[in-house]
């Protein structure tokens, strides 16, 4: 008889991530998200080059999935100051992560003090003890230097590489990761959230040598600059370019195409478009596949996974291998 609650580590960044941790931290399991550090665009670019920590945005969005808090603070943590403001273009949870920072001098001791206040369900991680510069080797032979260039650049990427060679795993992640009964990647930008994740060395050596199941979760939509094109099939693919290809077991994928077509022609007009779900070329590749109707529009048009039926999937699929 096992007496713990099973354990899922969830590896990737931005908003995709957040929407799975919505729903999961509902269930009786103790999740880690580990949280990519190369964002260096925006007001996490700003706080990252100015005060030489981590880039906070995706830790805050993670954070604020994975609150139990009054609604009041989690407003307050997305709370943008105006451009004209002294922090102009910031949110407050960044800027309260980069303090927190400043009076602990460690990151992970930041990110403990903030989930207290903001009674986080599960552990949040930084997947390294210090920022990474994303590099992409280009198909016309050029290397682009930085996440936020990467993606306007409009070429083909061939291969992404840490401009660091230094870079340390942080030791909670590794450990995380040898005791997980799941591994989950994504949802989330391909190139940009969750690969960056796999090129630190620790971290995608204890991926491999976990005998825990490995499900990766694929984005609904392409993304301009980074996944033109793609169906599913490919973004497995290149997921096994740096992982393995026999490492990930399960794929998750939306088979909803009825999508109201304002909200379609608008991701289109932008270059974006449904994910193709290829059956035969998965079965081909020995993987199990679960797909569904896994979408949403949101309030402001955006087209967003259903946090709760995602959940409720991969709960089922872990009592499978759990229990």
């Amino acid at each position: 008889m096992i007496d713990r609650e099973p354990n899922i580590v969830i590896i990737g960044g931005g908003t995709g991530l957040s929407y799975v941790l919505k729903g999961l931290k509902k269930y009786p399991a103790n999740i880690t998200a580990v949280v990519t550090v190369g964002d260096d665009g925006g007001s996490s670019g700003e706080i990252r080059d100015s005060n030489h920590v981590l880039p906070p945005g995706d830790i805050r969005k993670v954070m604020i999935s994975m609150s139990e808090a009054e609604p009041l603070m989690n407003t307050l943590l997305t709370h943008r100051f105006s451009e004209d403001s002294l922090f102009a273009n910031h949110t407050v949870g960044n800027i309260l992560l980069t303090a927190l920072f400043e009076i602990t001098g460690d990151y992970v001791k930041a990110i403990q003090q903030l989930s207290k206040v903001l009674n986080v369900k599960g552990t949040i991680l930084p997947v390294a003890q210090k920022p990474v510069t994303l590099c992409a080797l280009m198909d016309d032979d050029t290397v682009v230097y930085g996440e936020s260039k990467i993606t306007s650049a409009n070429k083909k990427i061939i291969k992404l590489f840490l401009k660091e060679n230094d870079i340390e795993a942080v030791p909670d992640v590794i450990t995380a990761i040898e005791e997980a009964d799941l591994i989950i990647l994504g949802p989330g930008s391909l190139y940009t959230s969750i690969i960056p994740n796999l090129l630190v060395p620790e971290v995608k050596e204890a991926i491999i040598d976990s005998k825990a199941k490995k499900a990766y979760i694929c984005n609904v939509m392409t993304e301009p600059g980074e996944t033109d094109g793609y169906t599913l099939s490919k973004h497995v693919n290149i997921i096994g370019s740096y992982l393995g290809k026999d490492v990930i077991d399960i794929v998750i994928a939306n088979d909803d195409r009825n999508i109201d077509k304002e909200v379609l022609d608008r991701y289109i007009n932008k270059g974006a478009e449904i994910v193709r779900v290829d059956y035969d070329e998965i079965i081909k590749m020995n993987k199990e596949l679960i797909t569904s109707k896994f979408i949403y529009i949101n309030e402001e048009n955006y087209i967003r996974h259903k946090s709760e039926k995602i959940a409720a999937t991969i709960f089922m699929m872990l009592l499978e291998n759990f229990y």
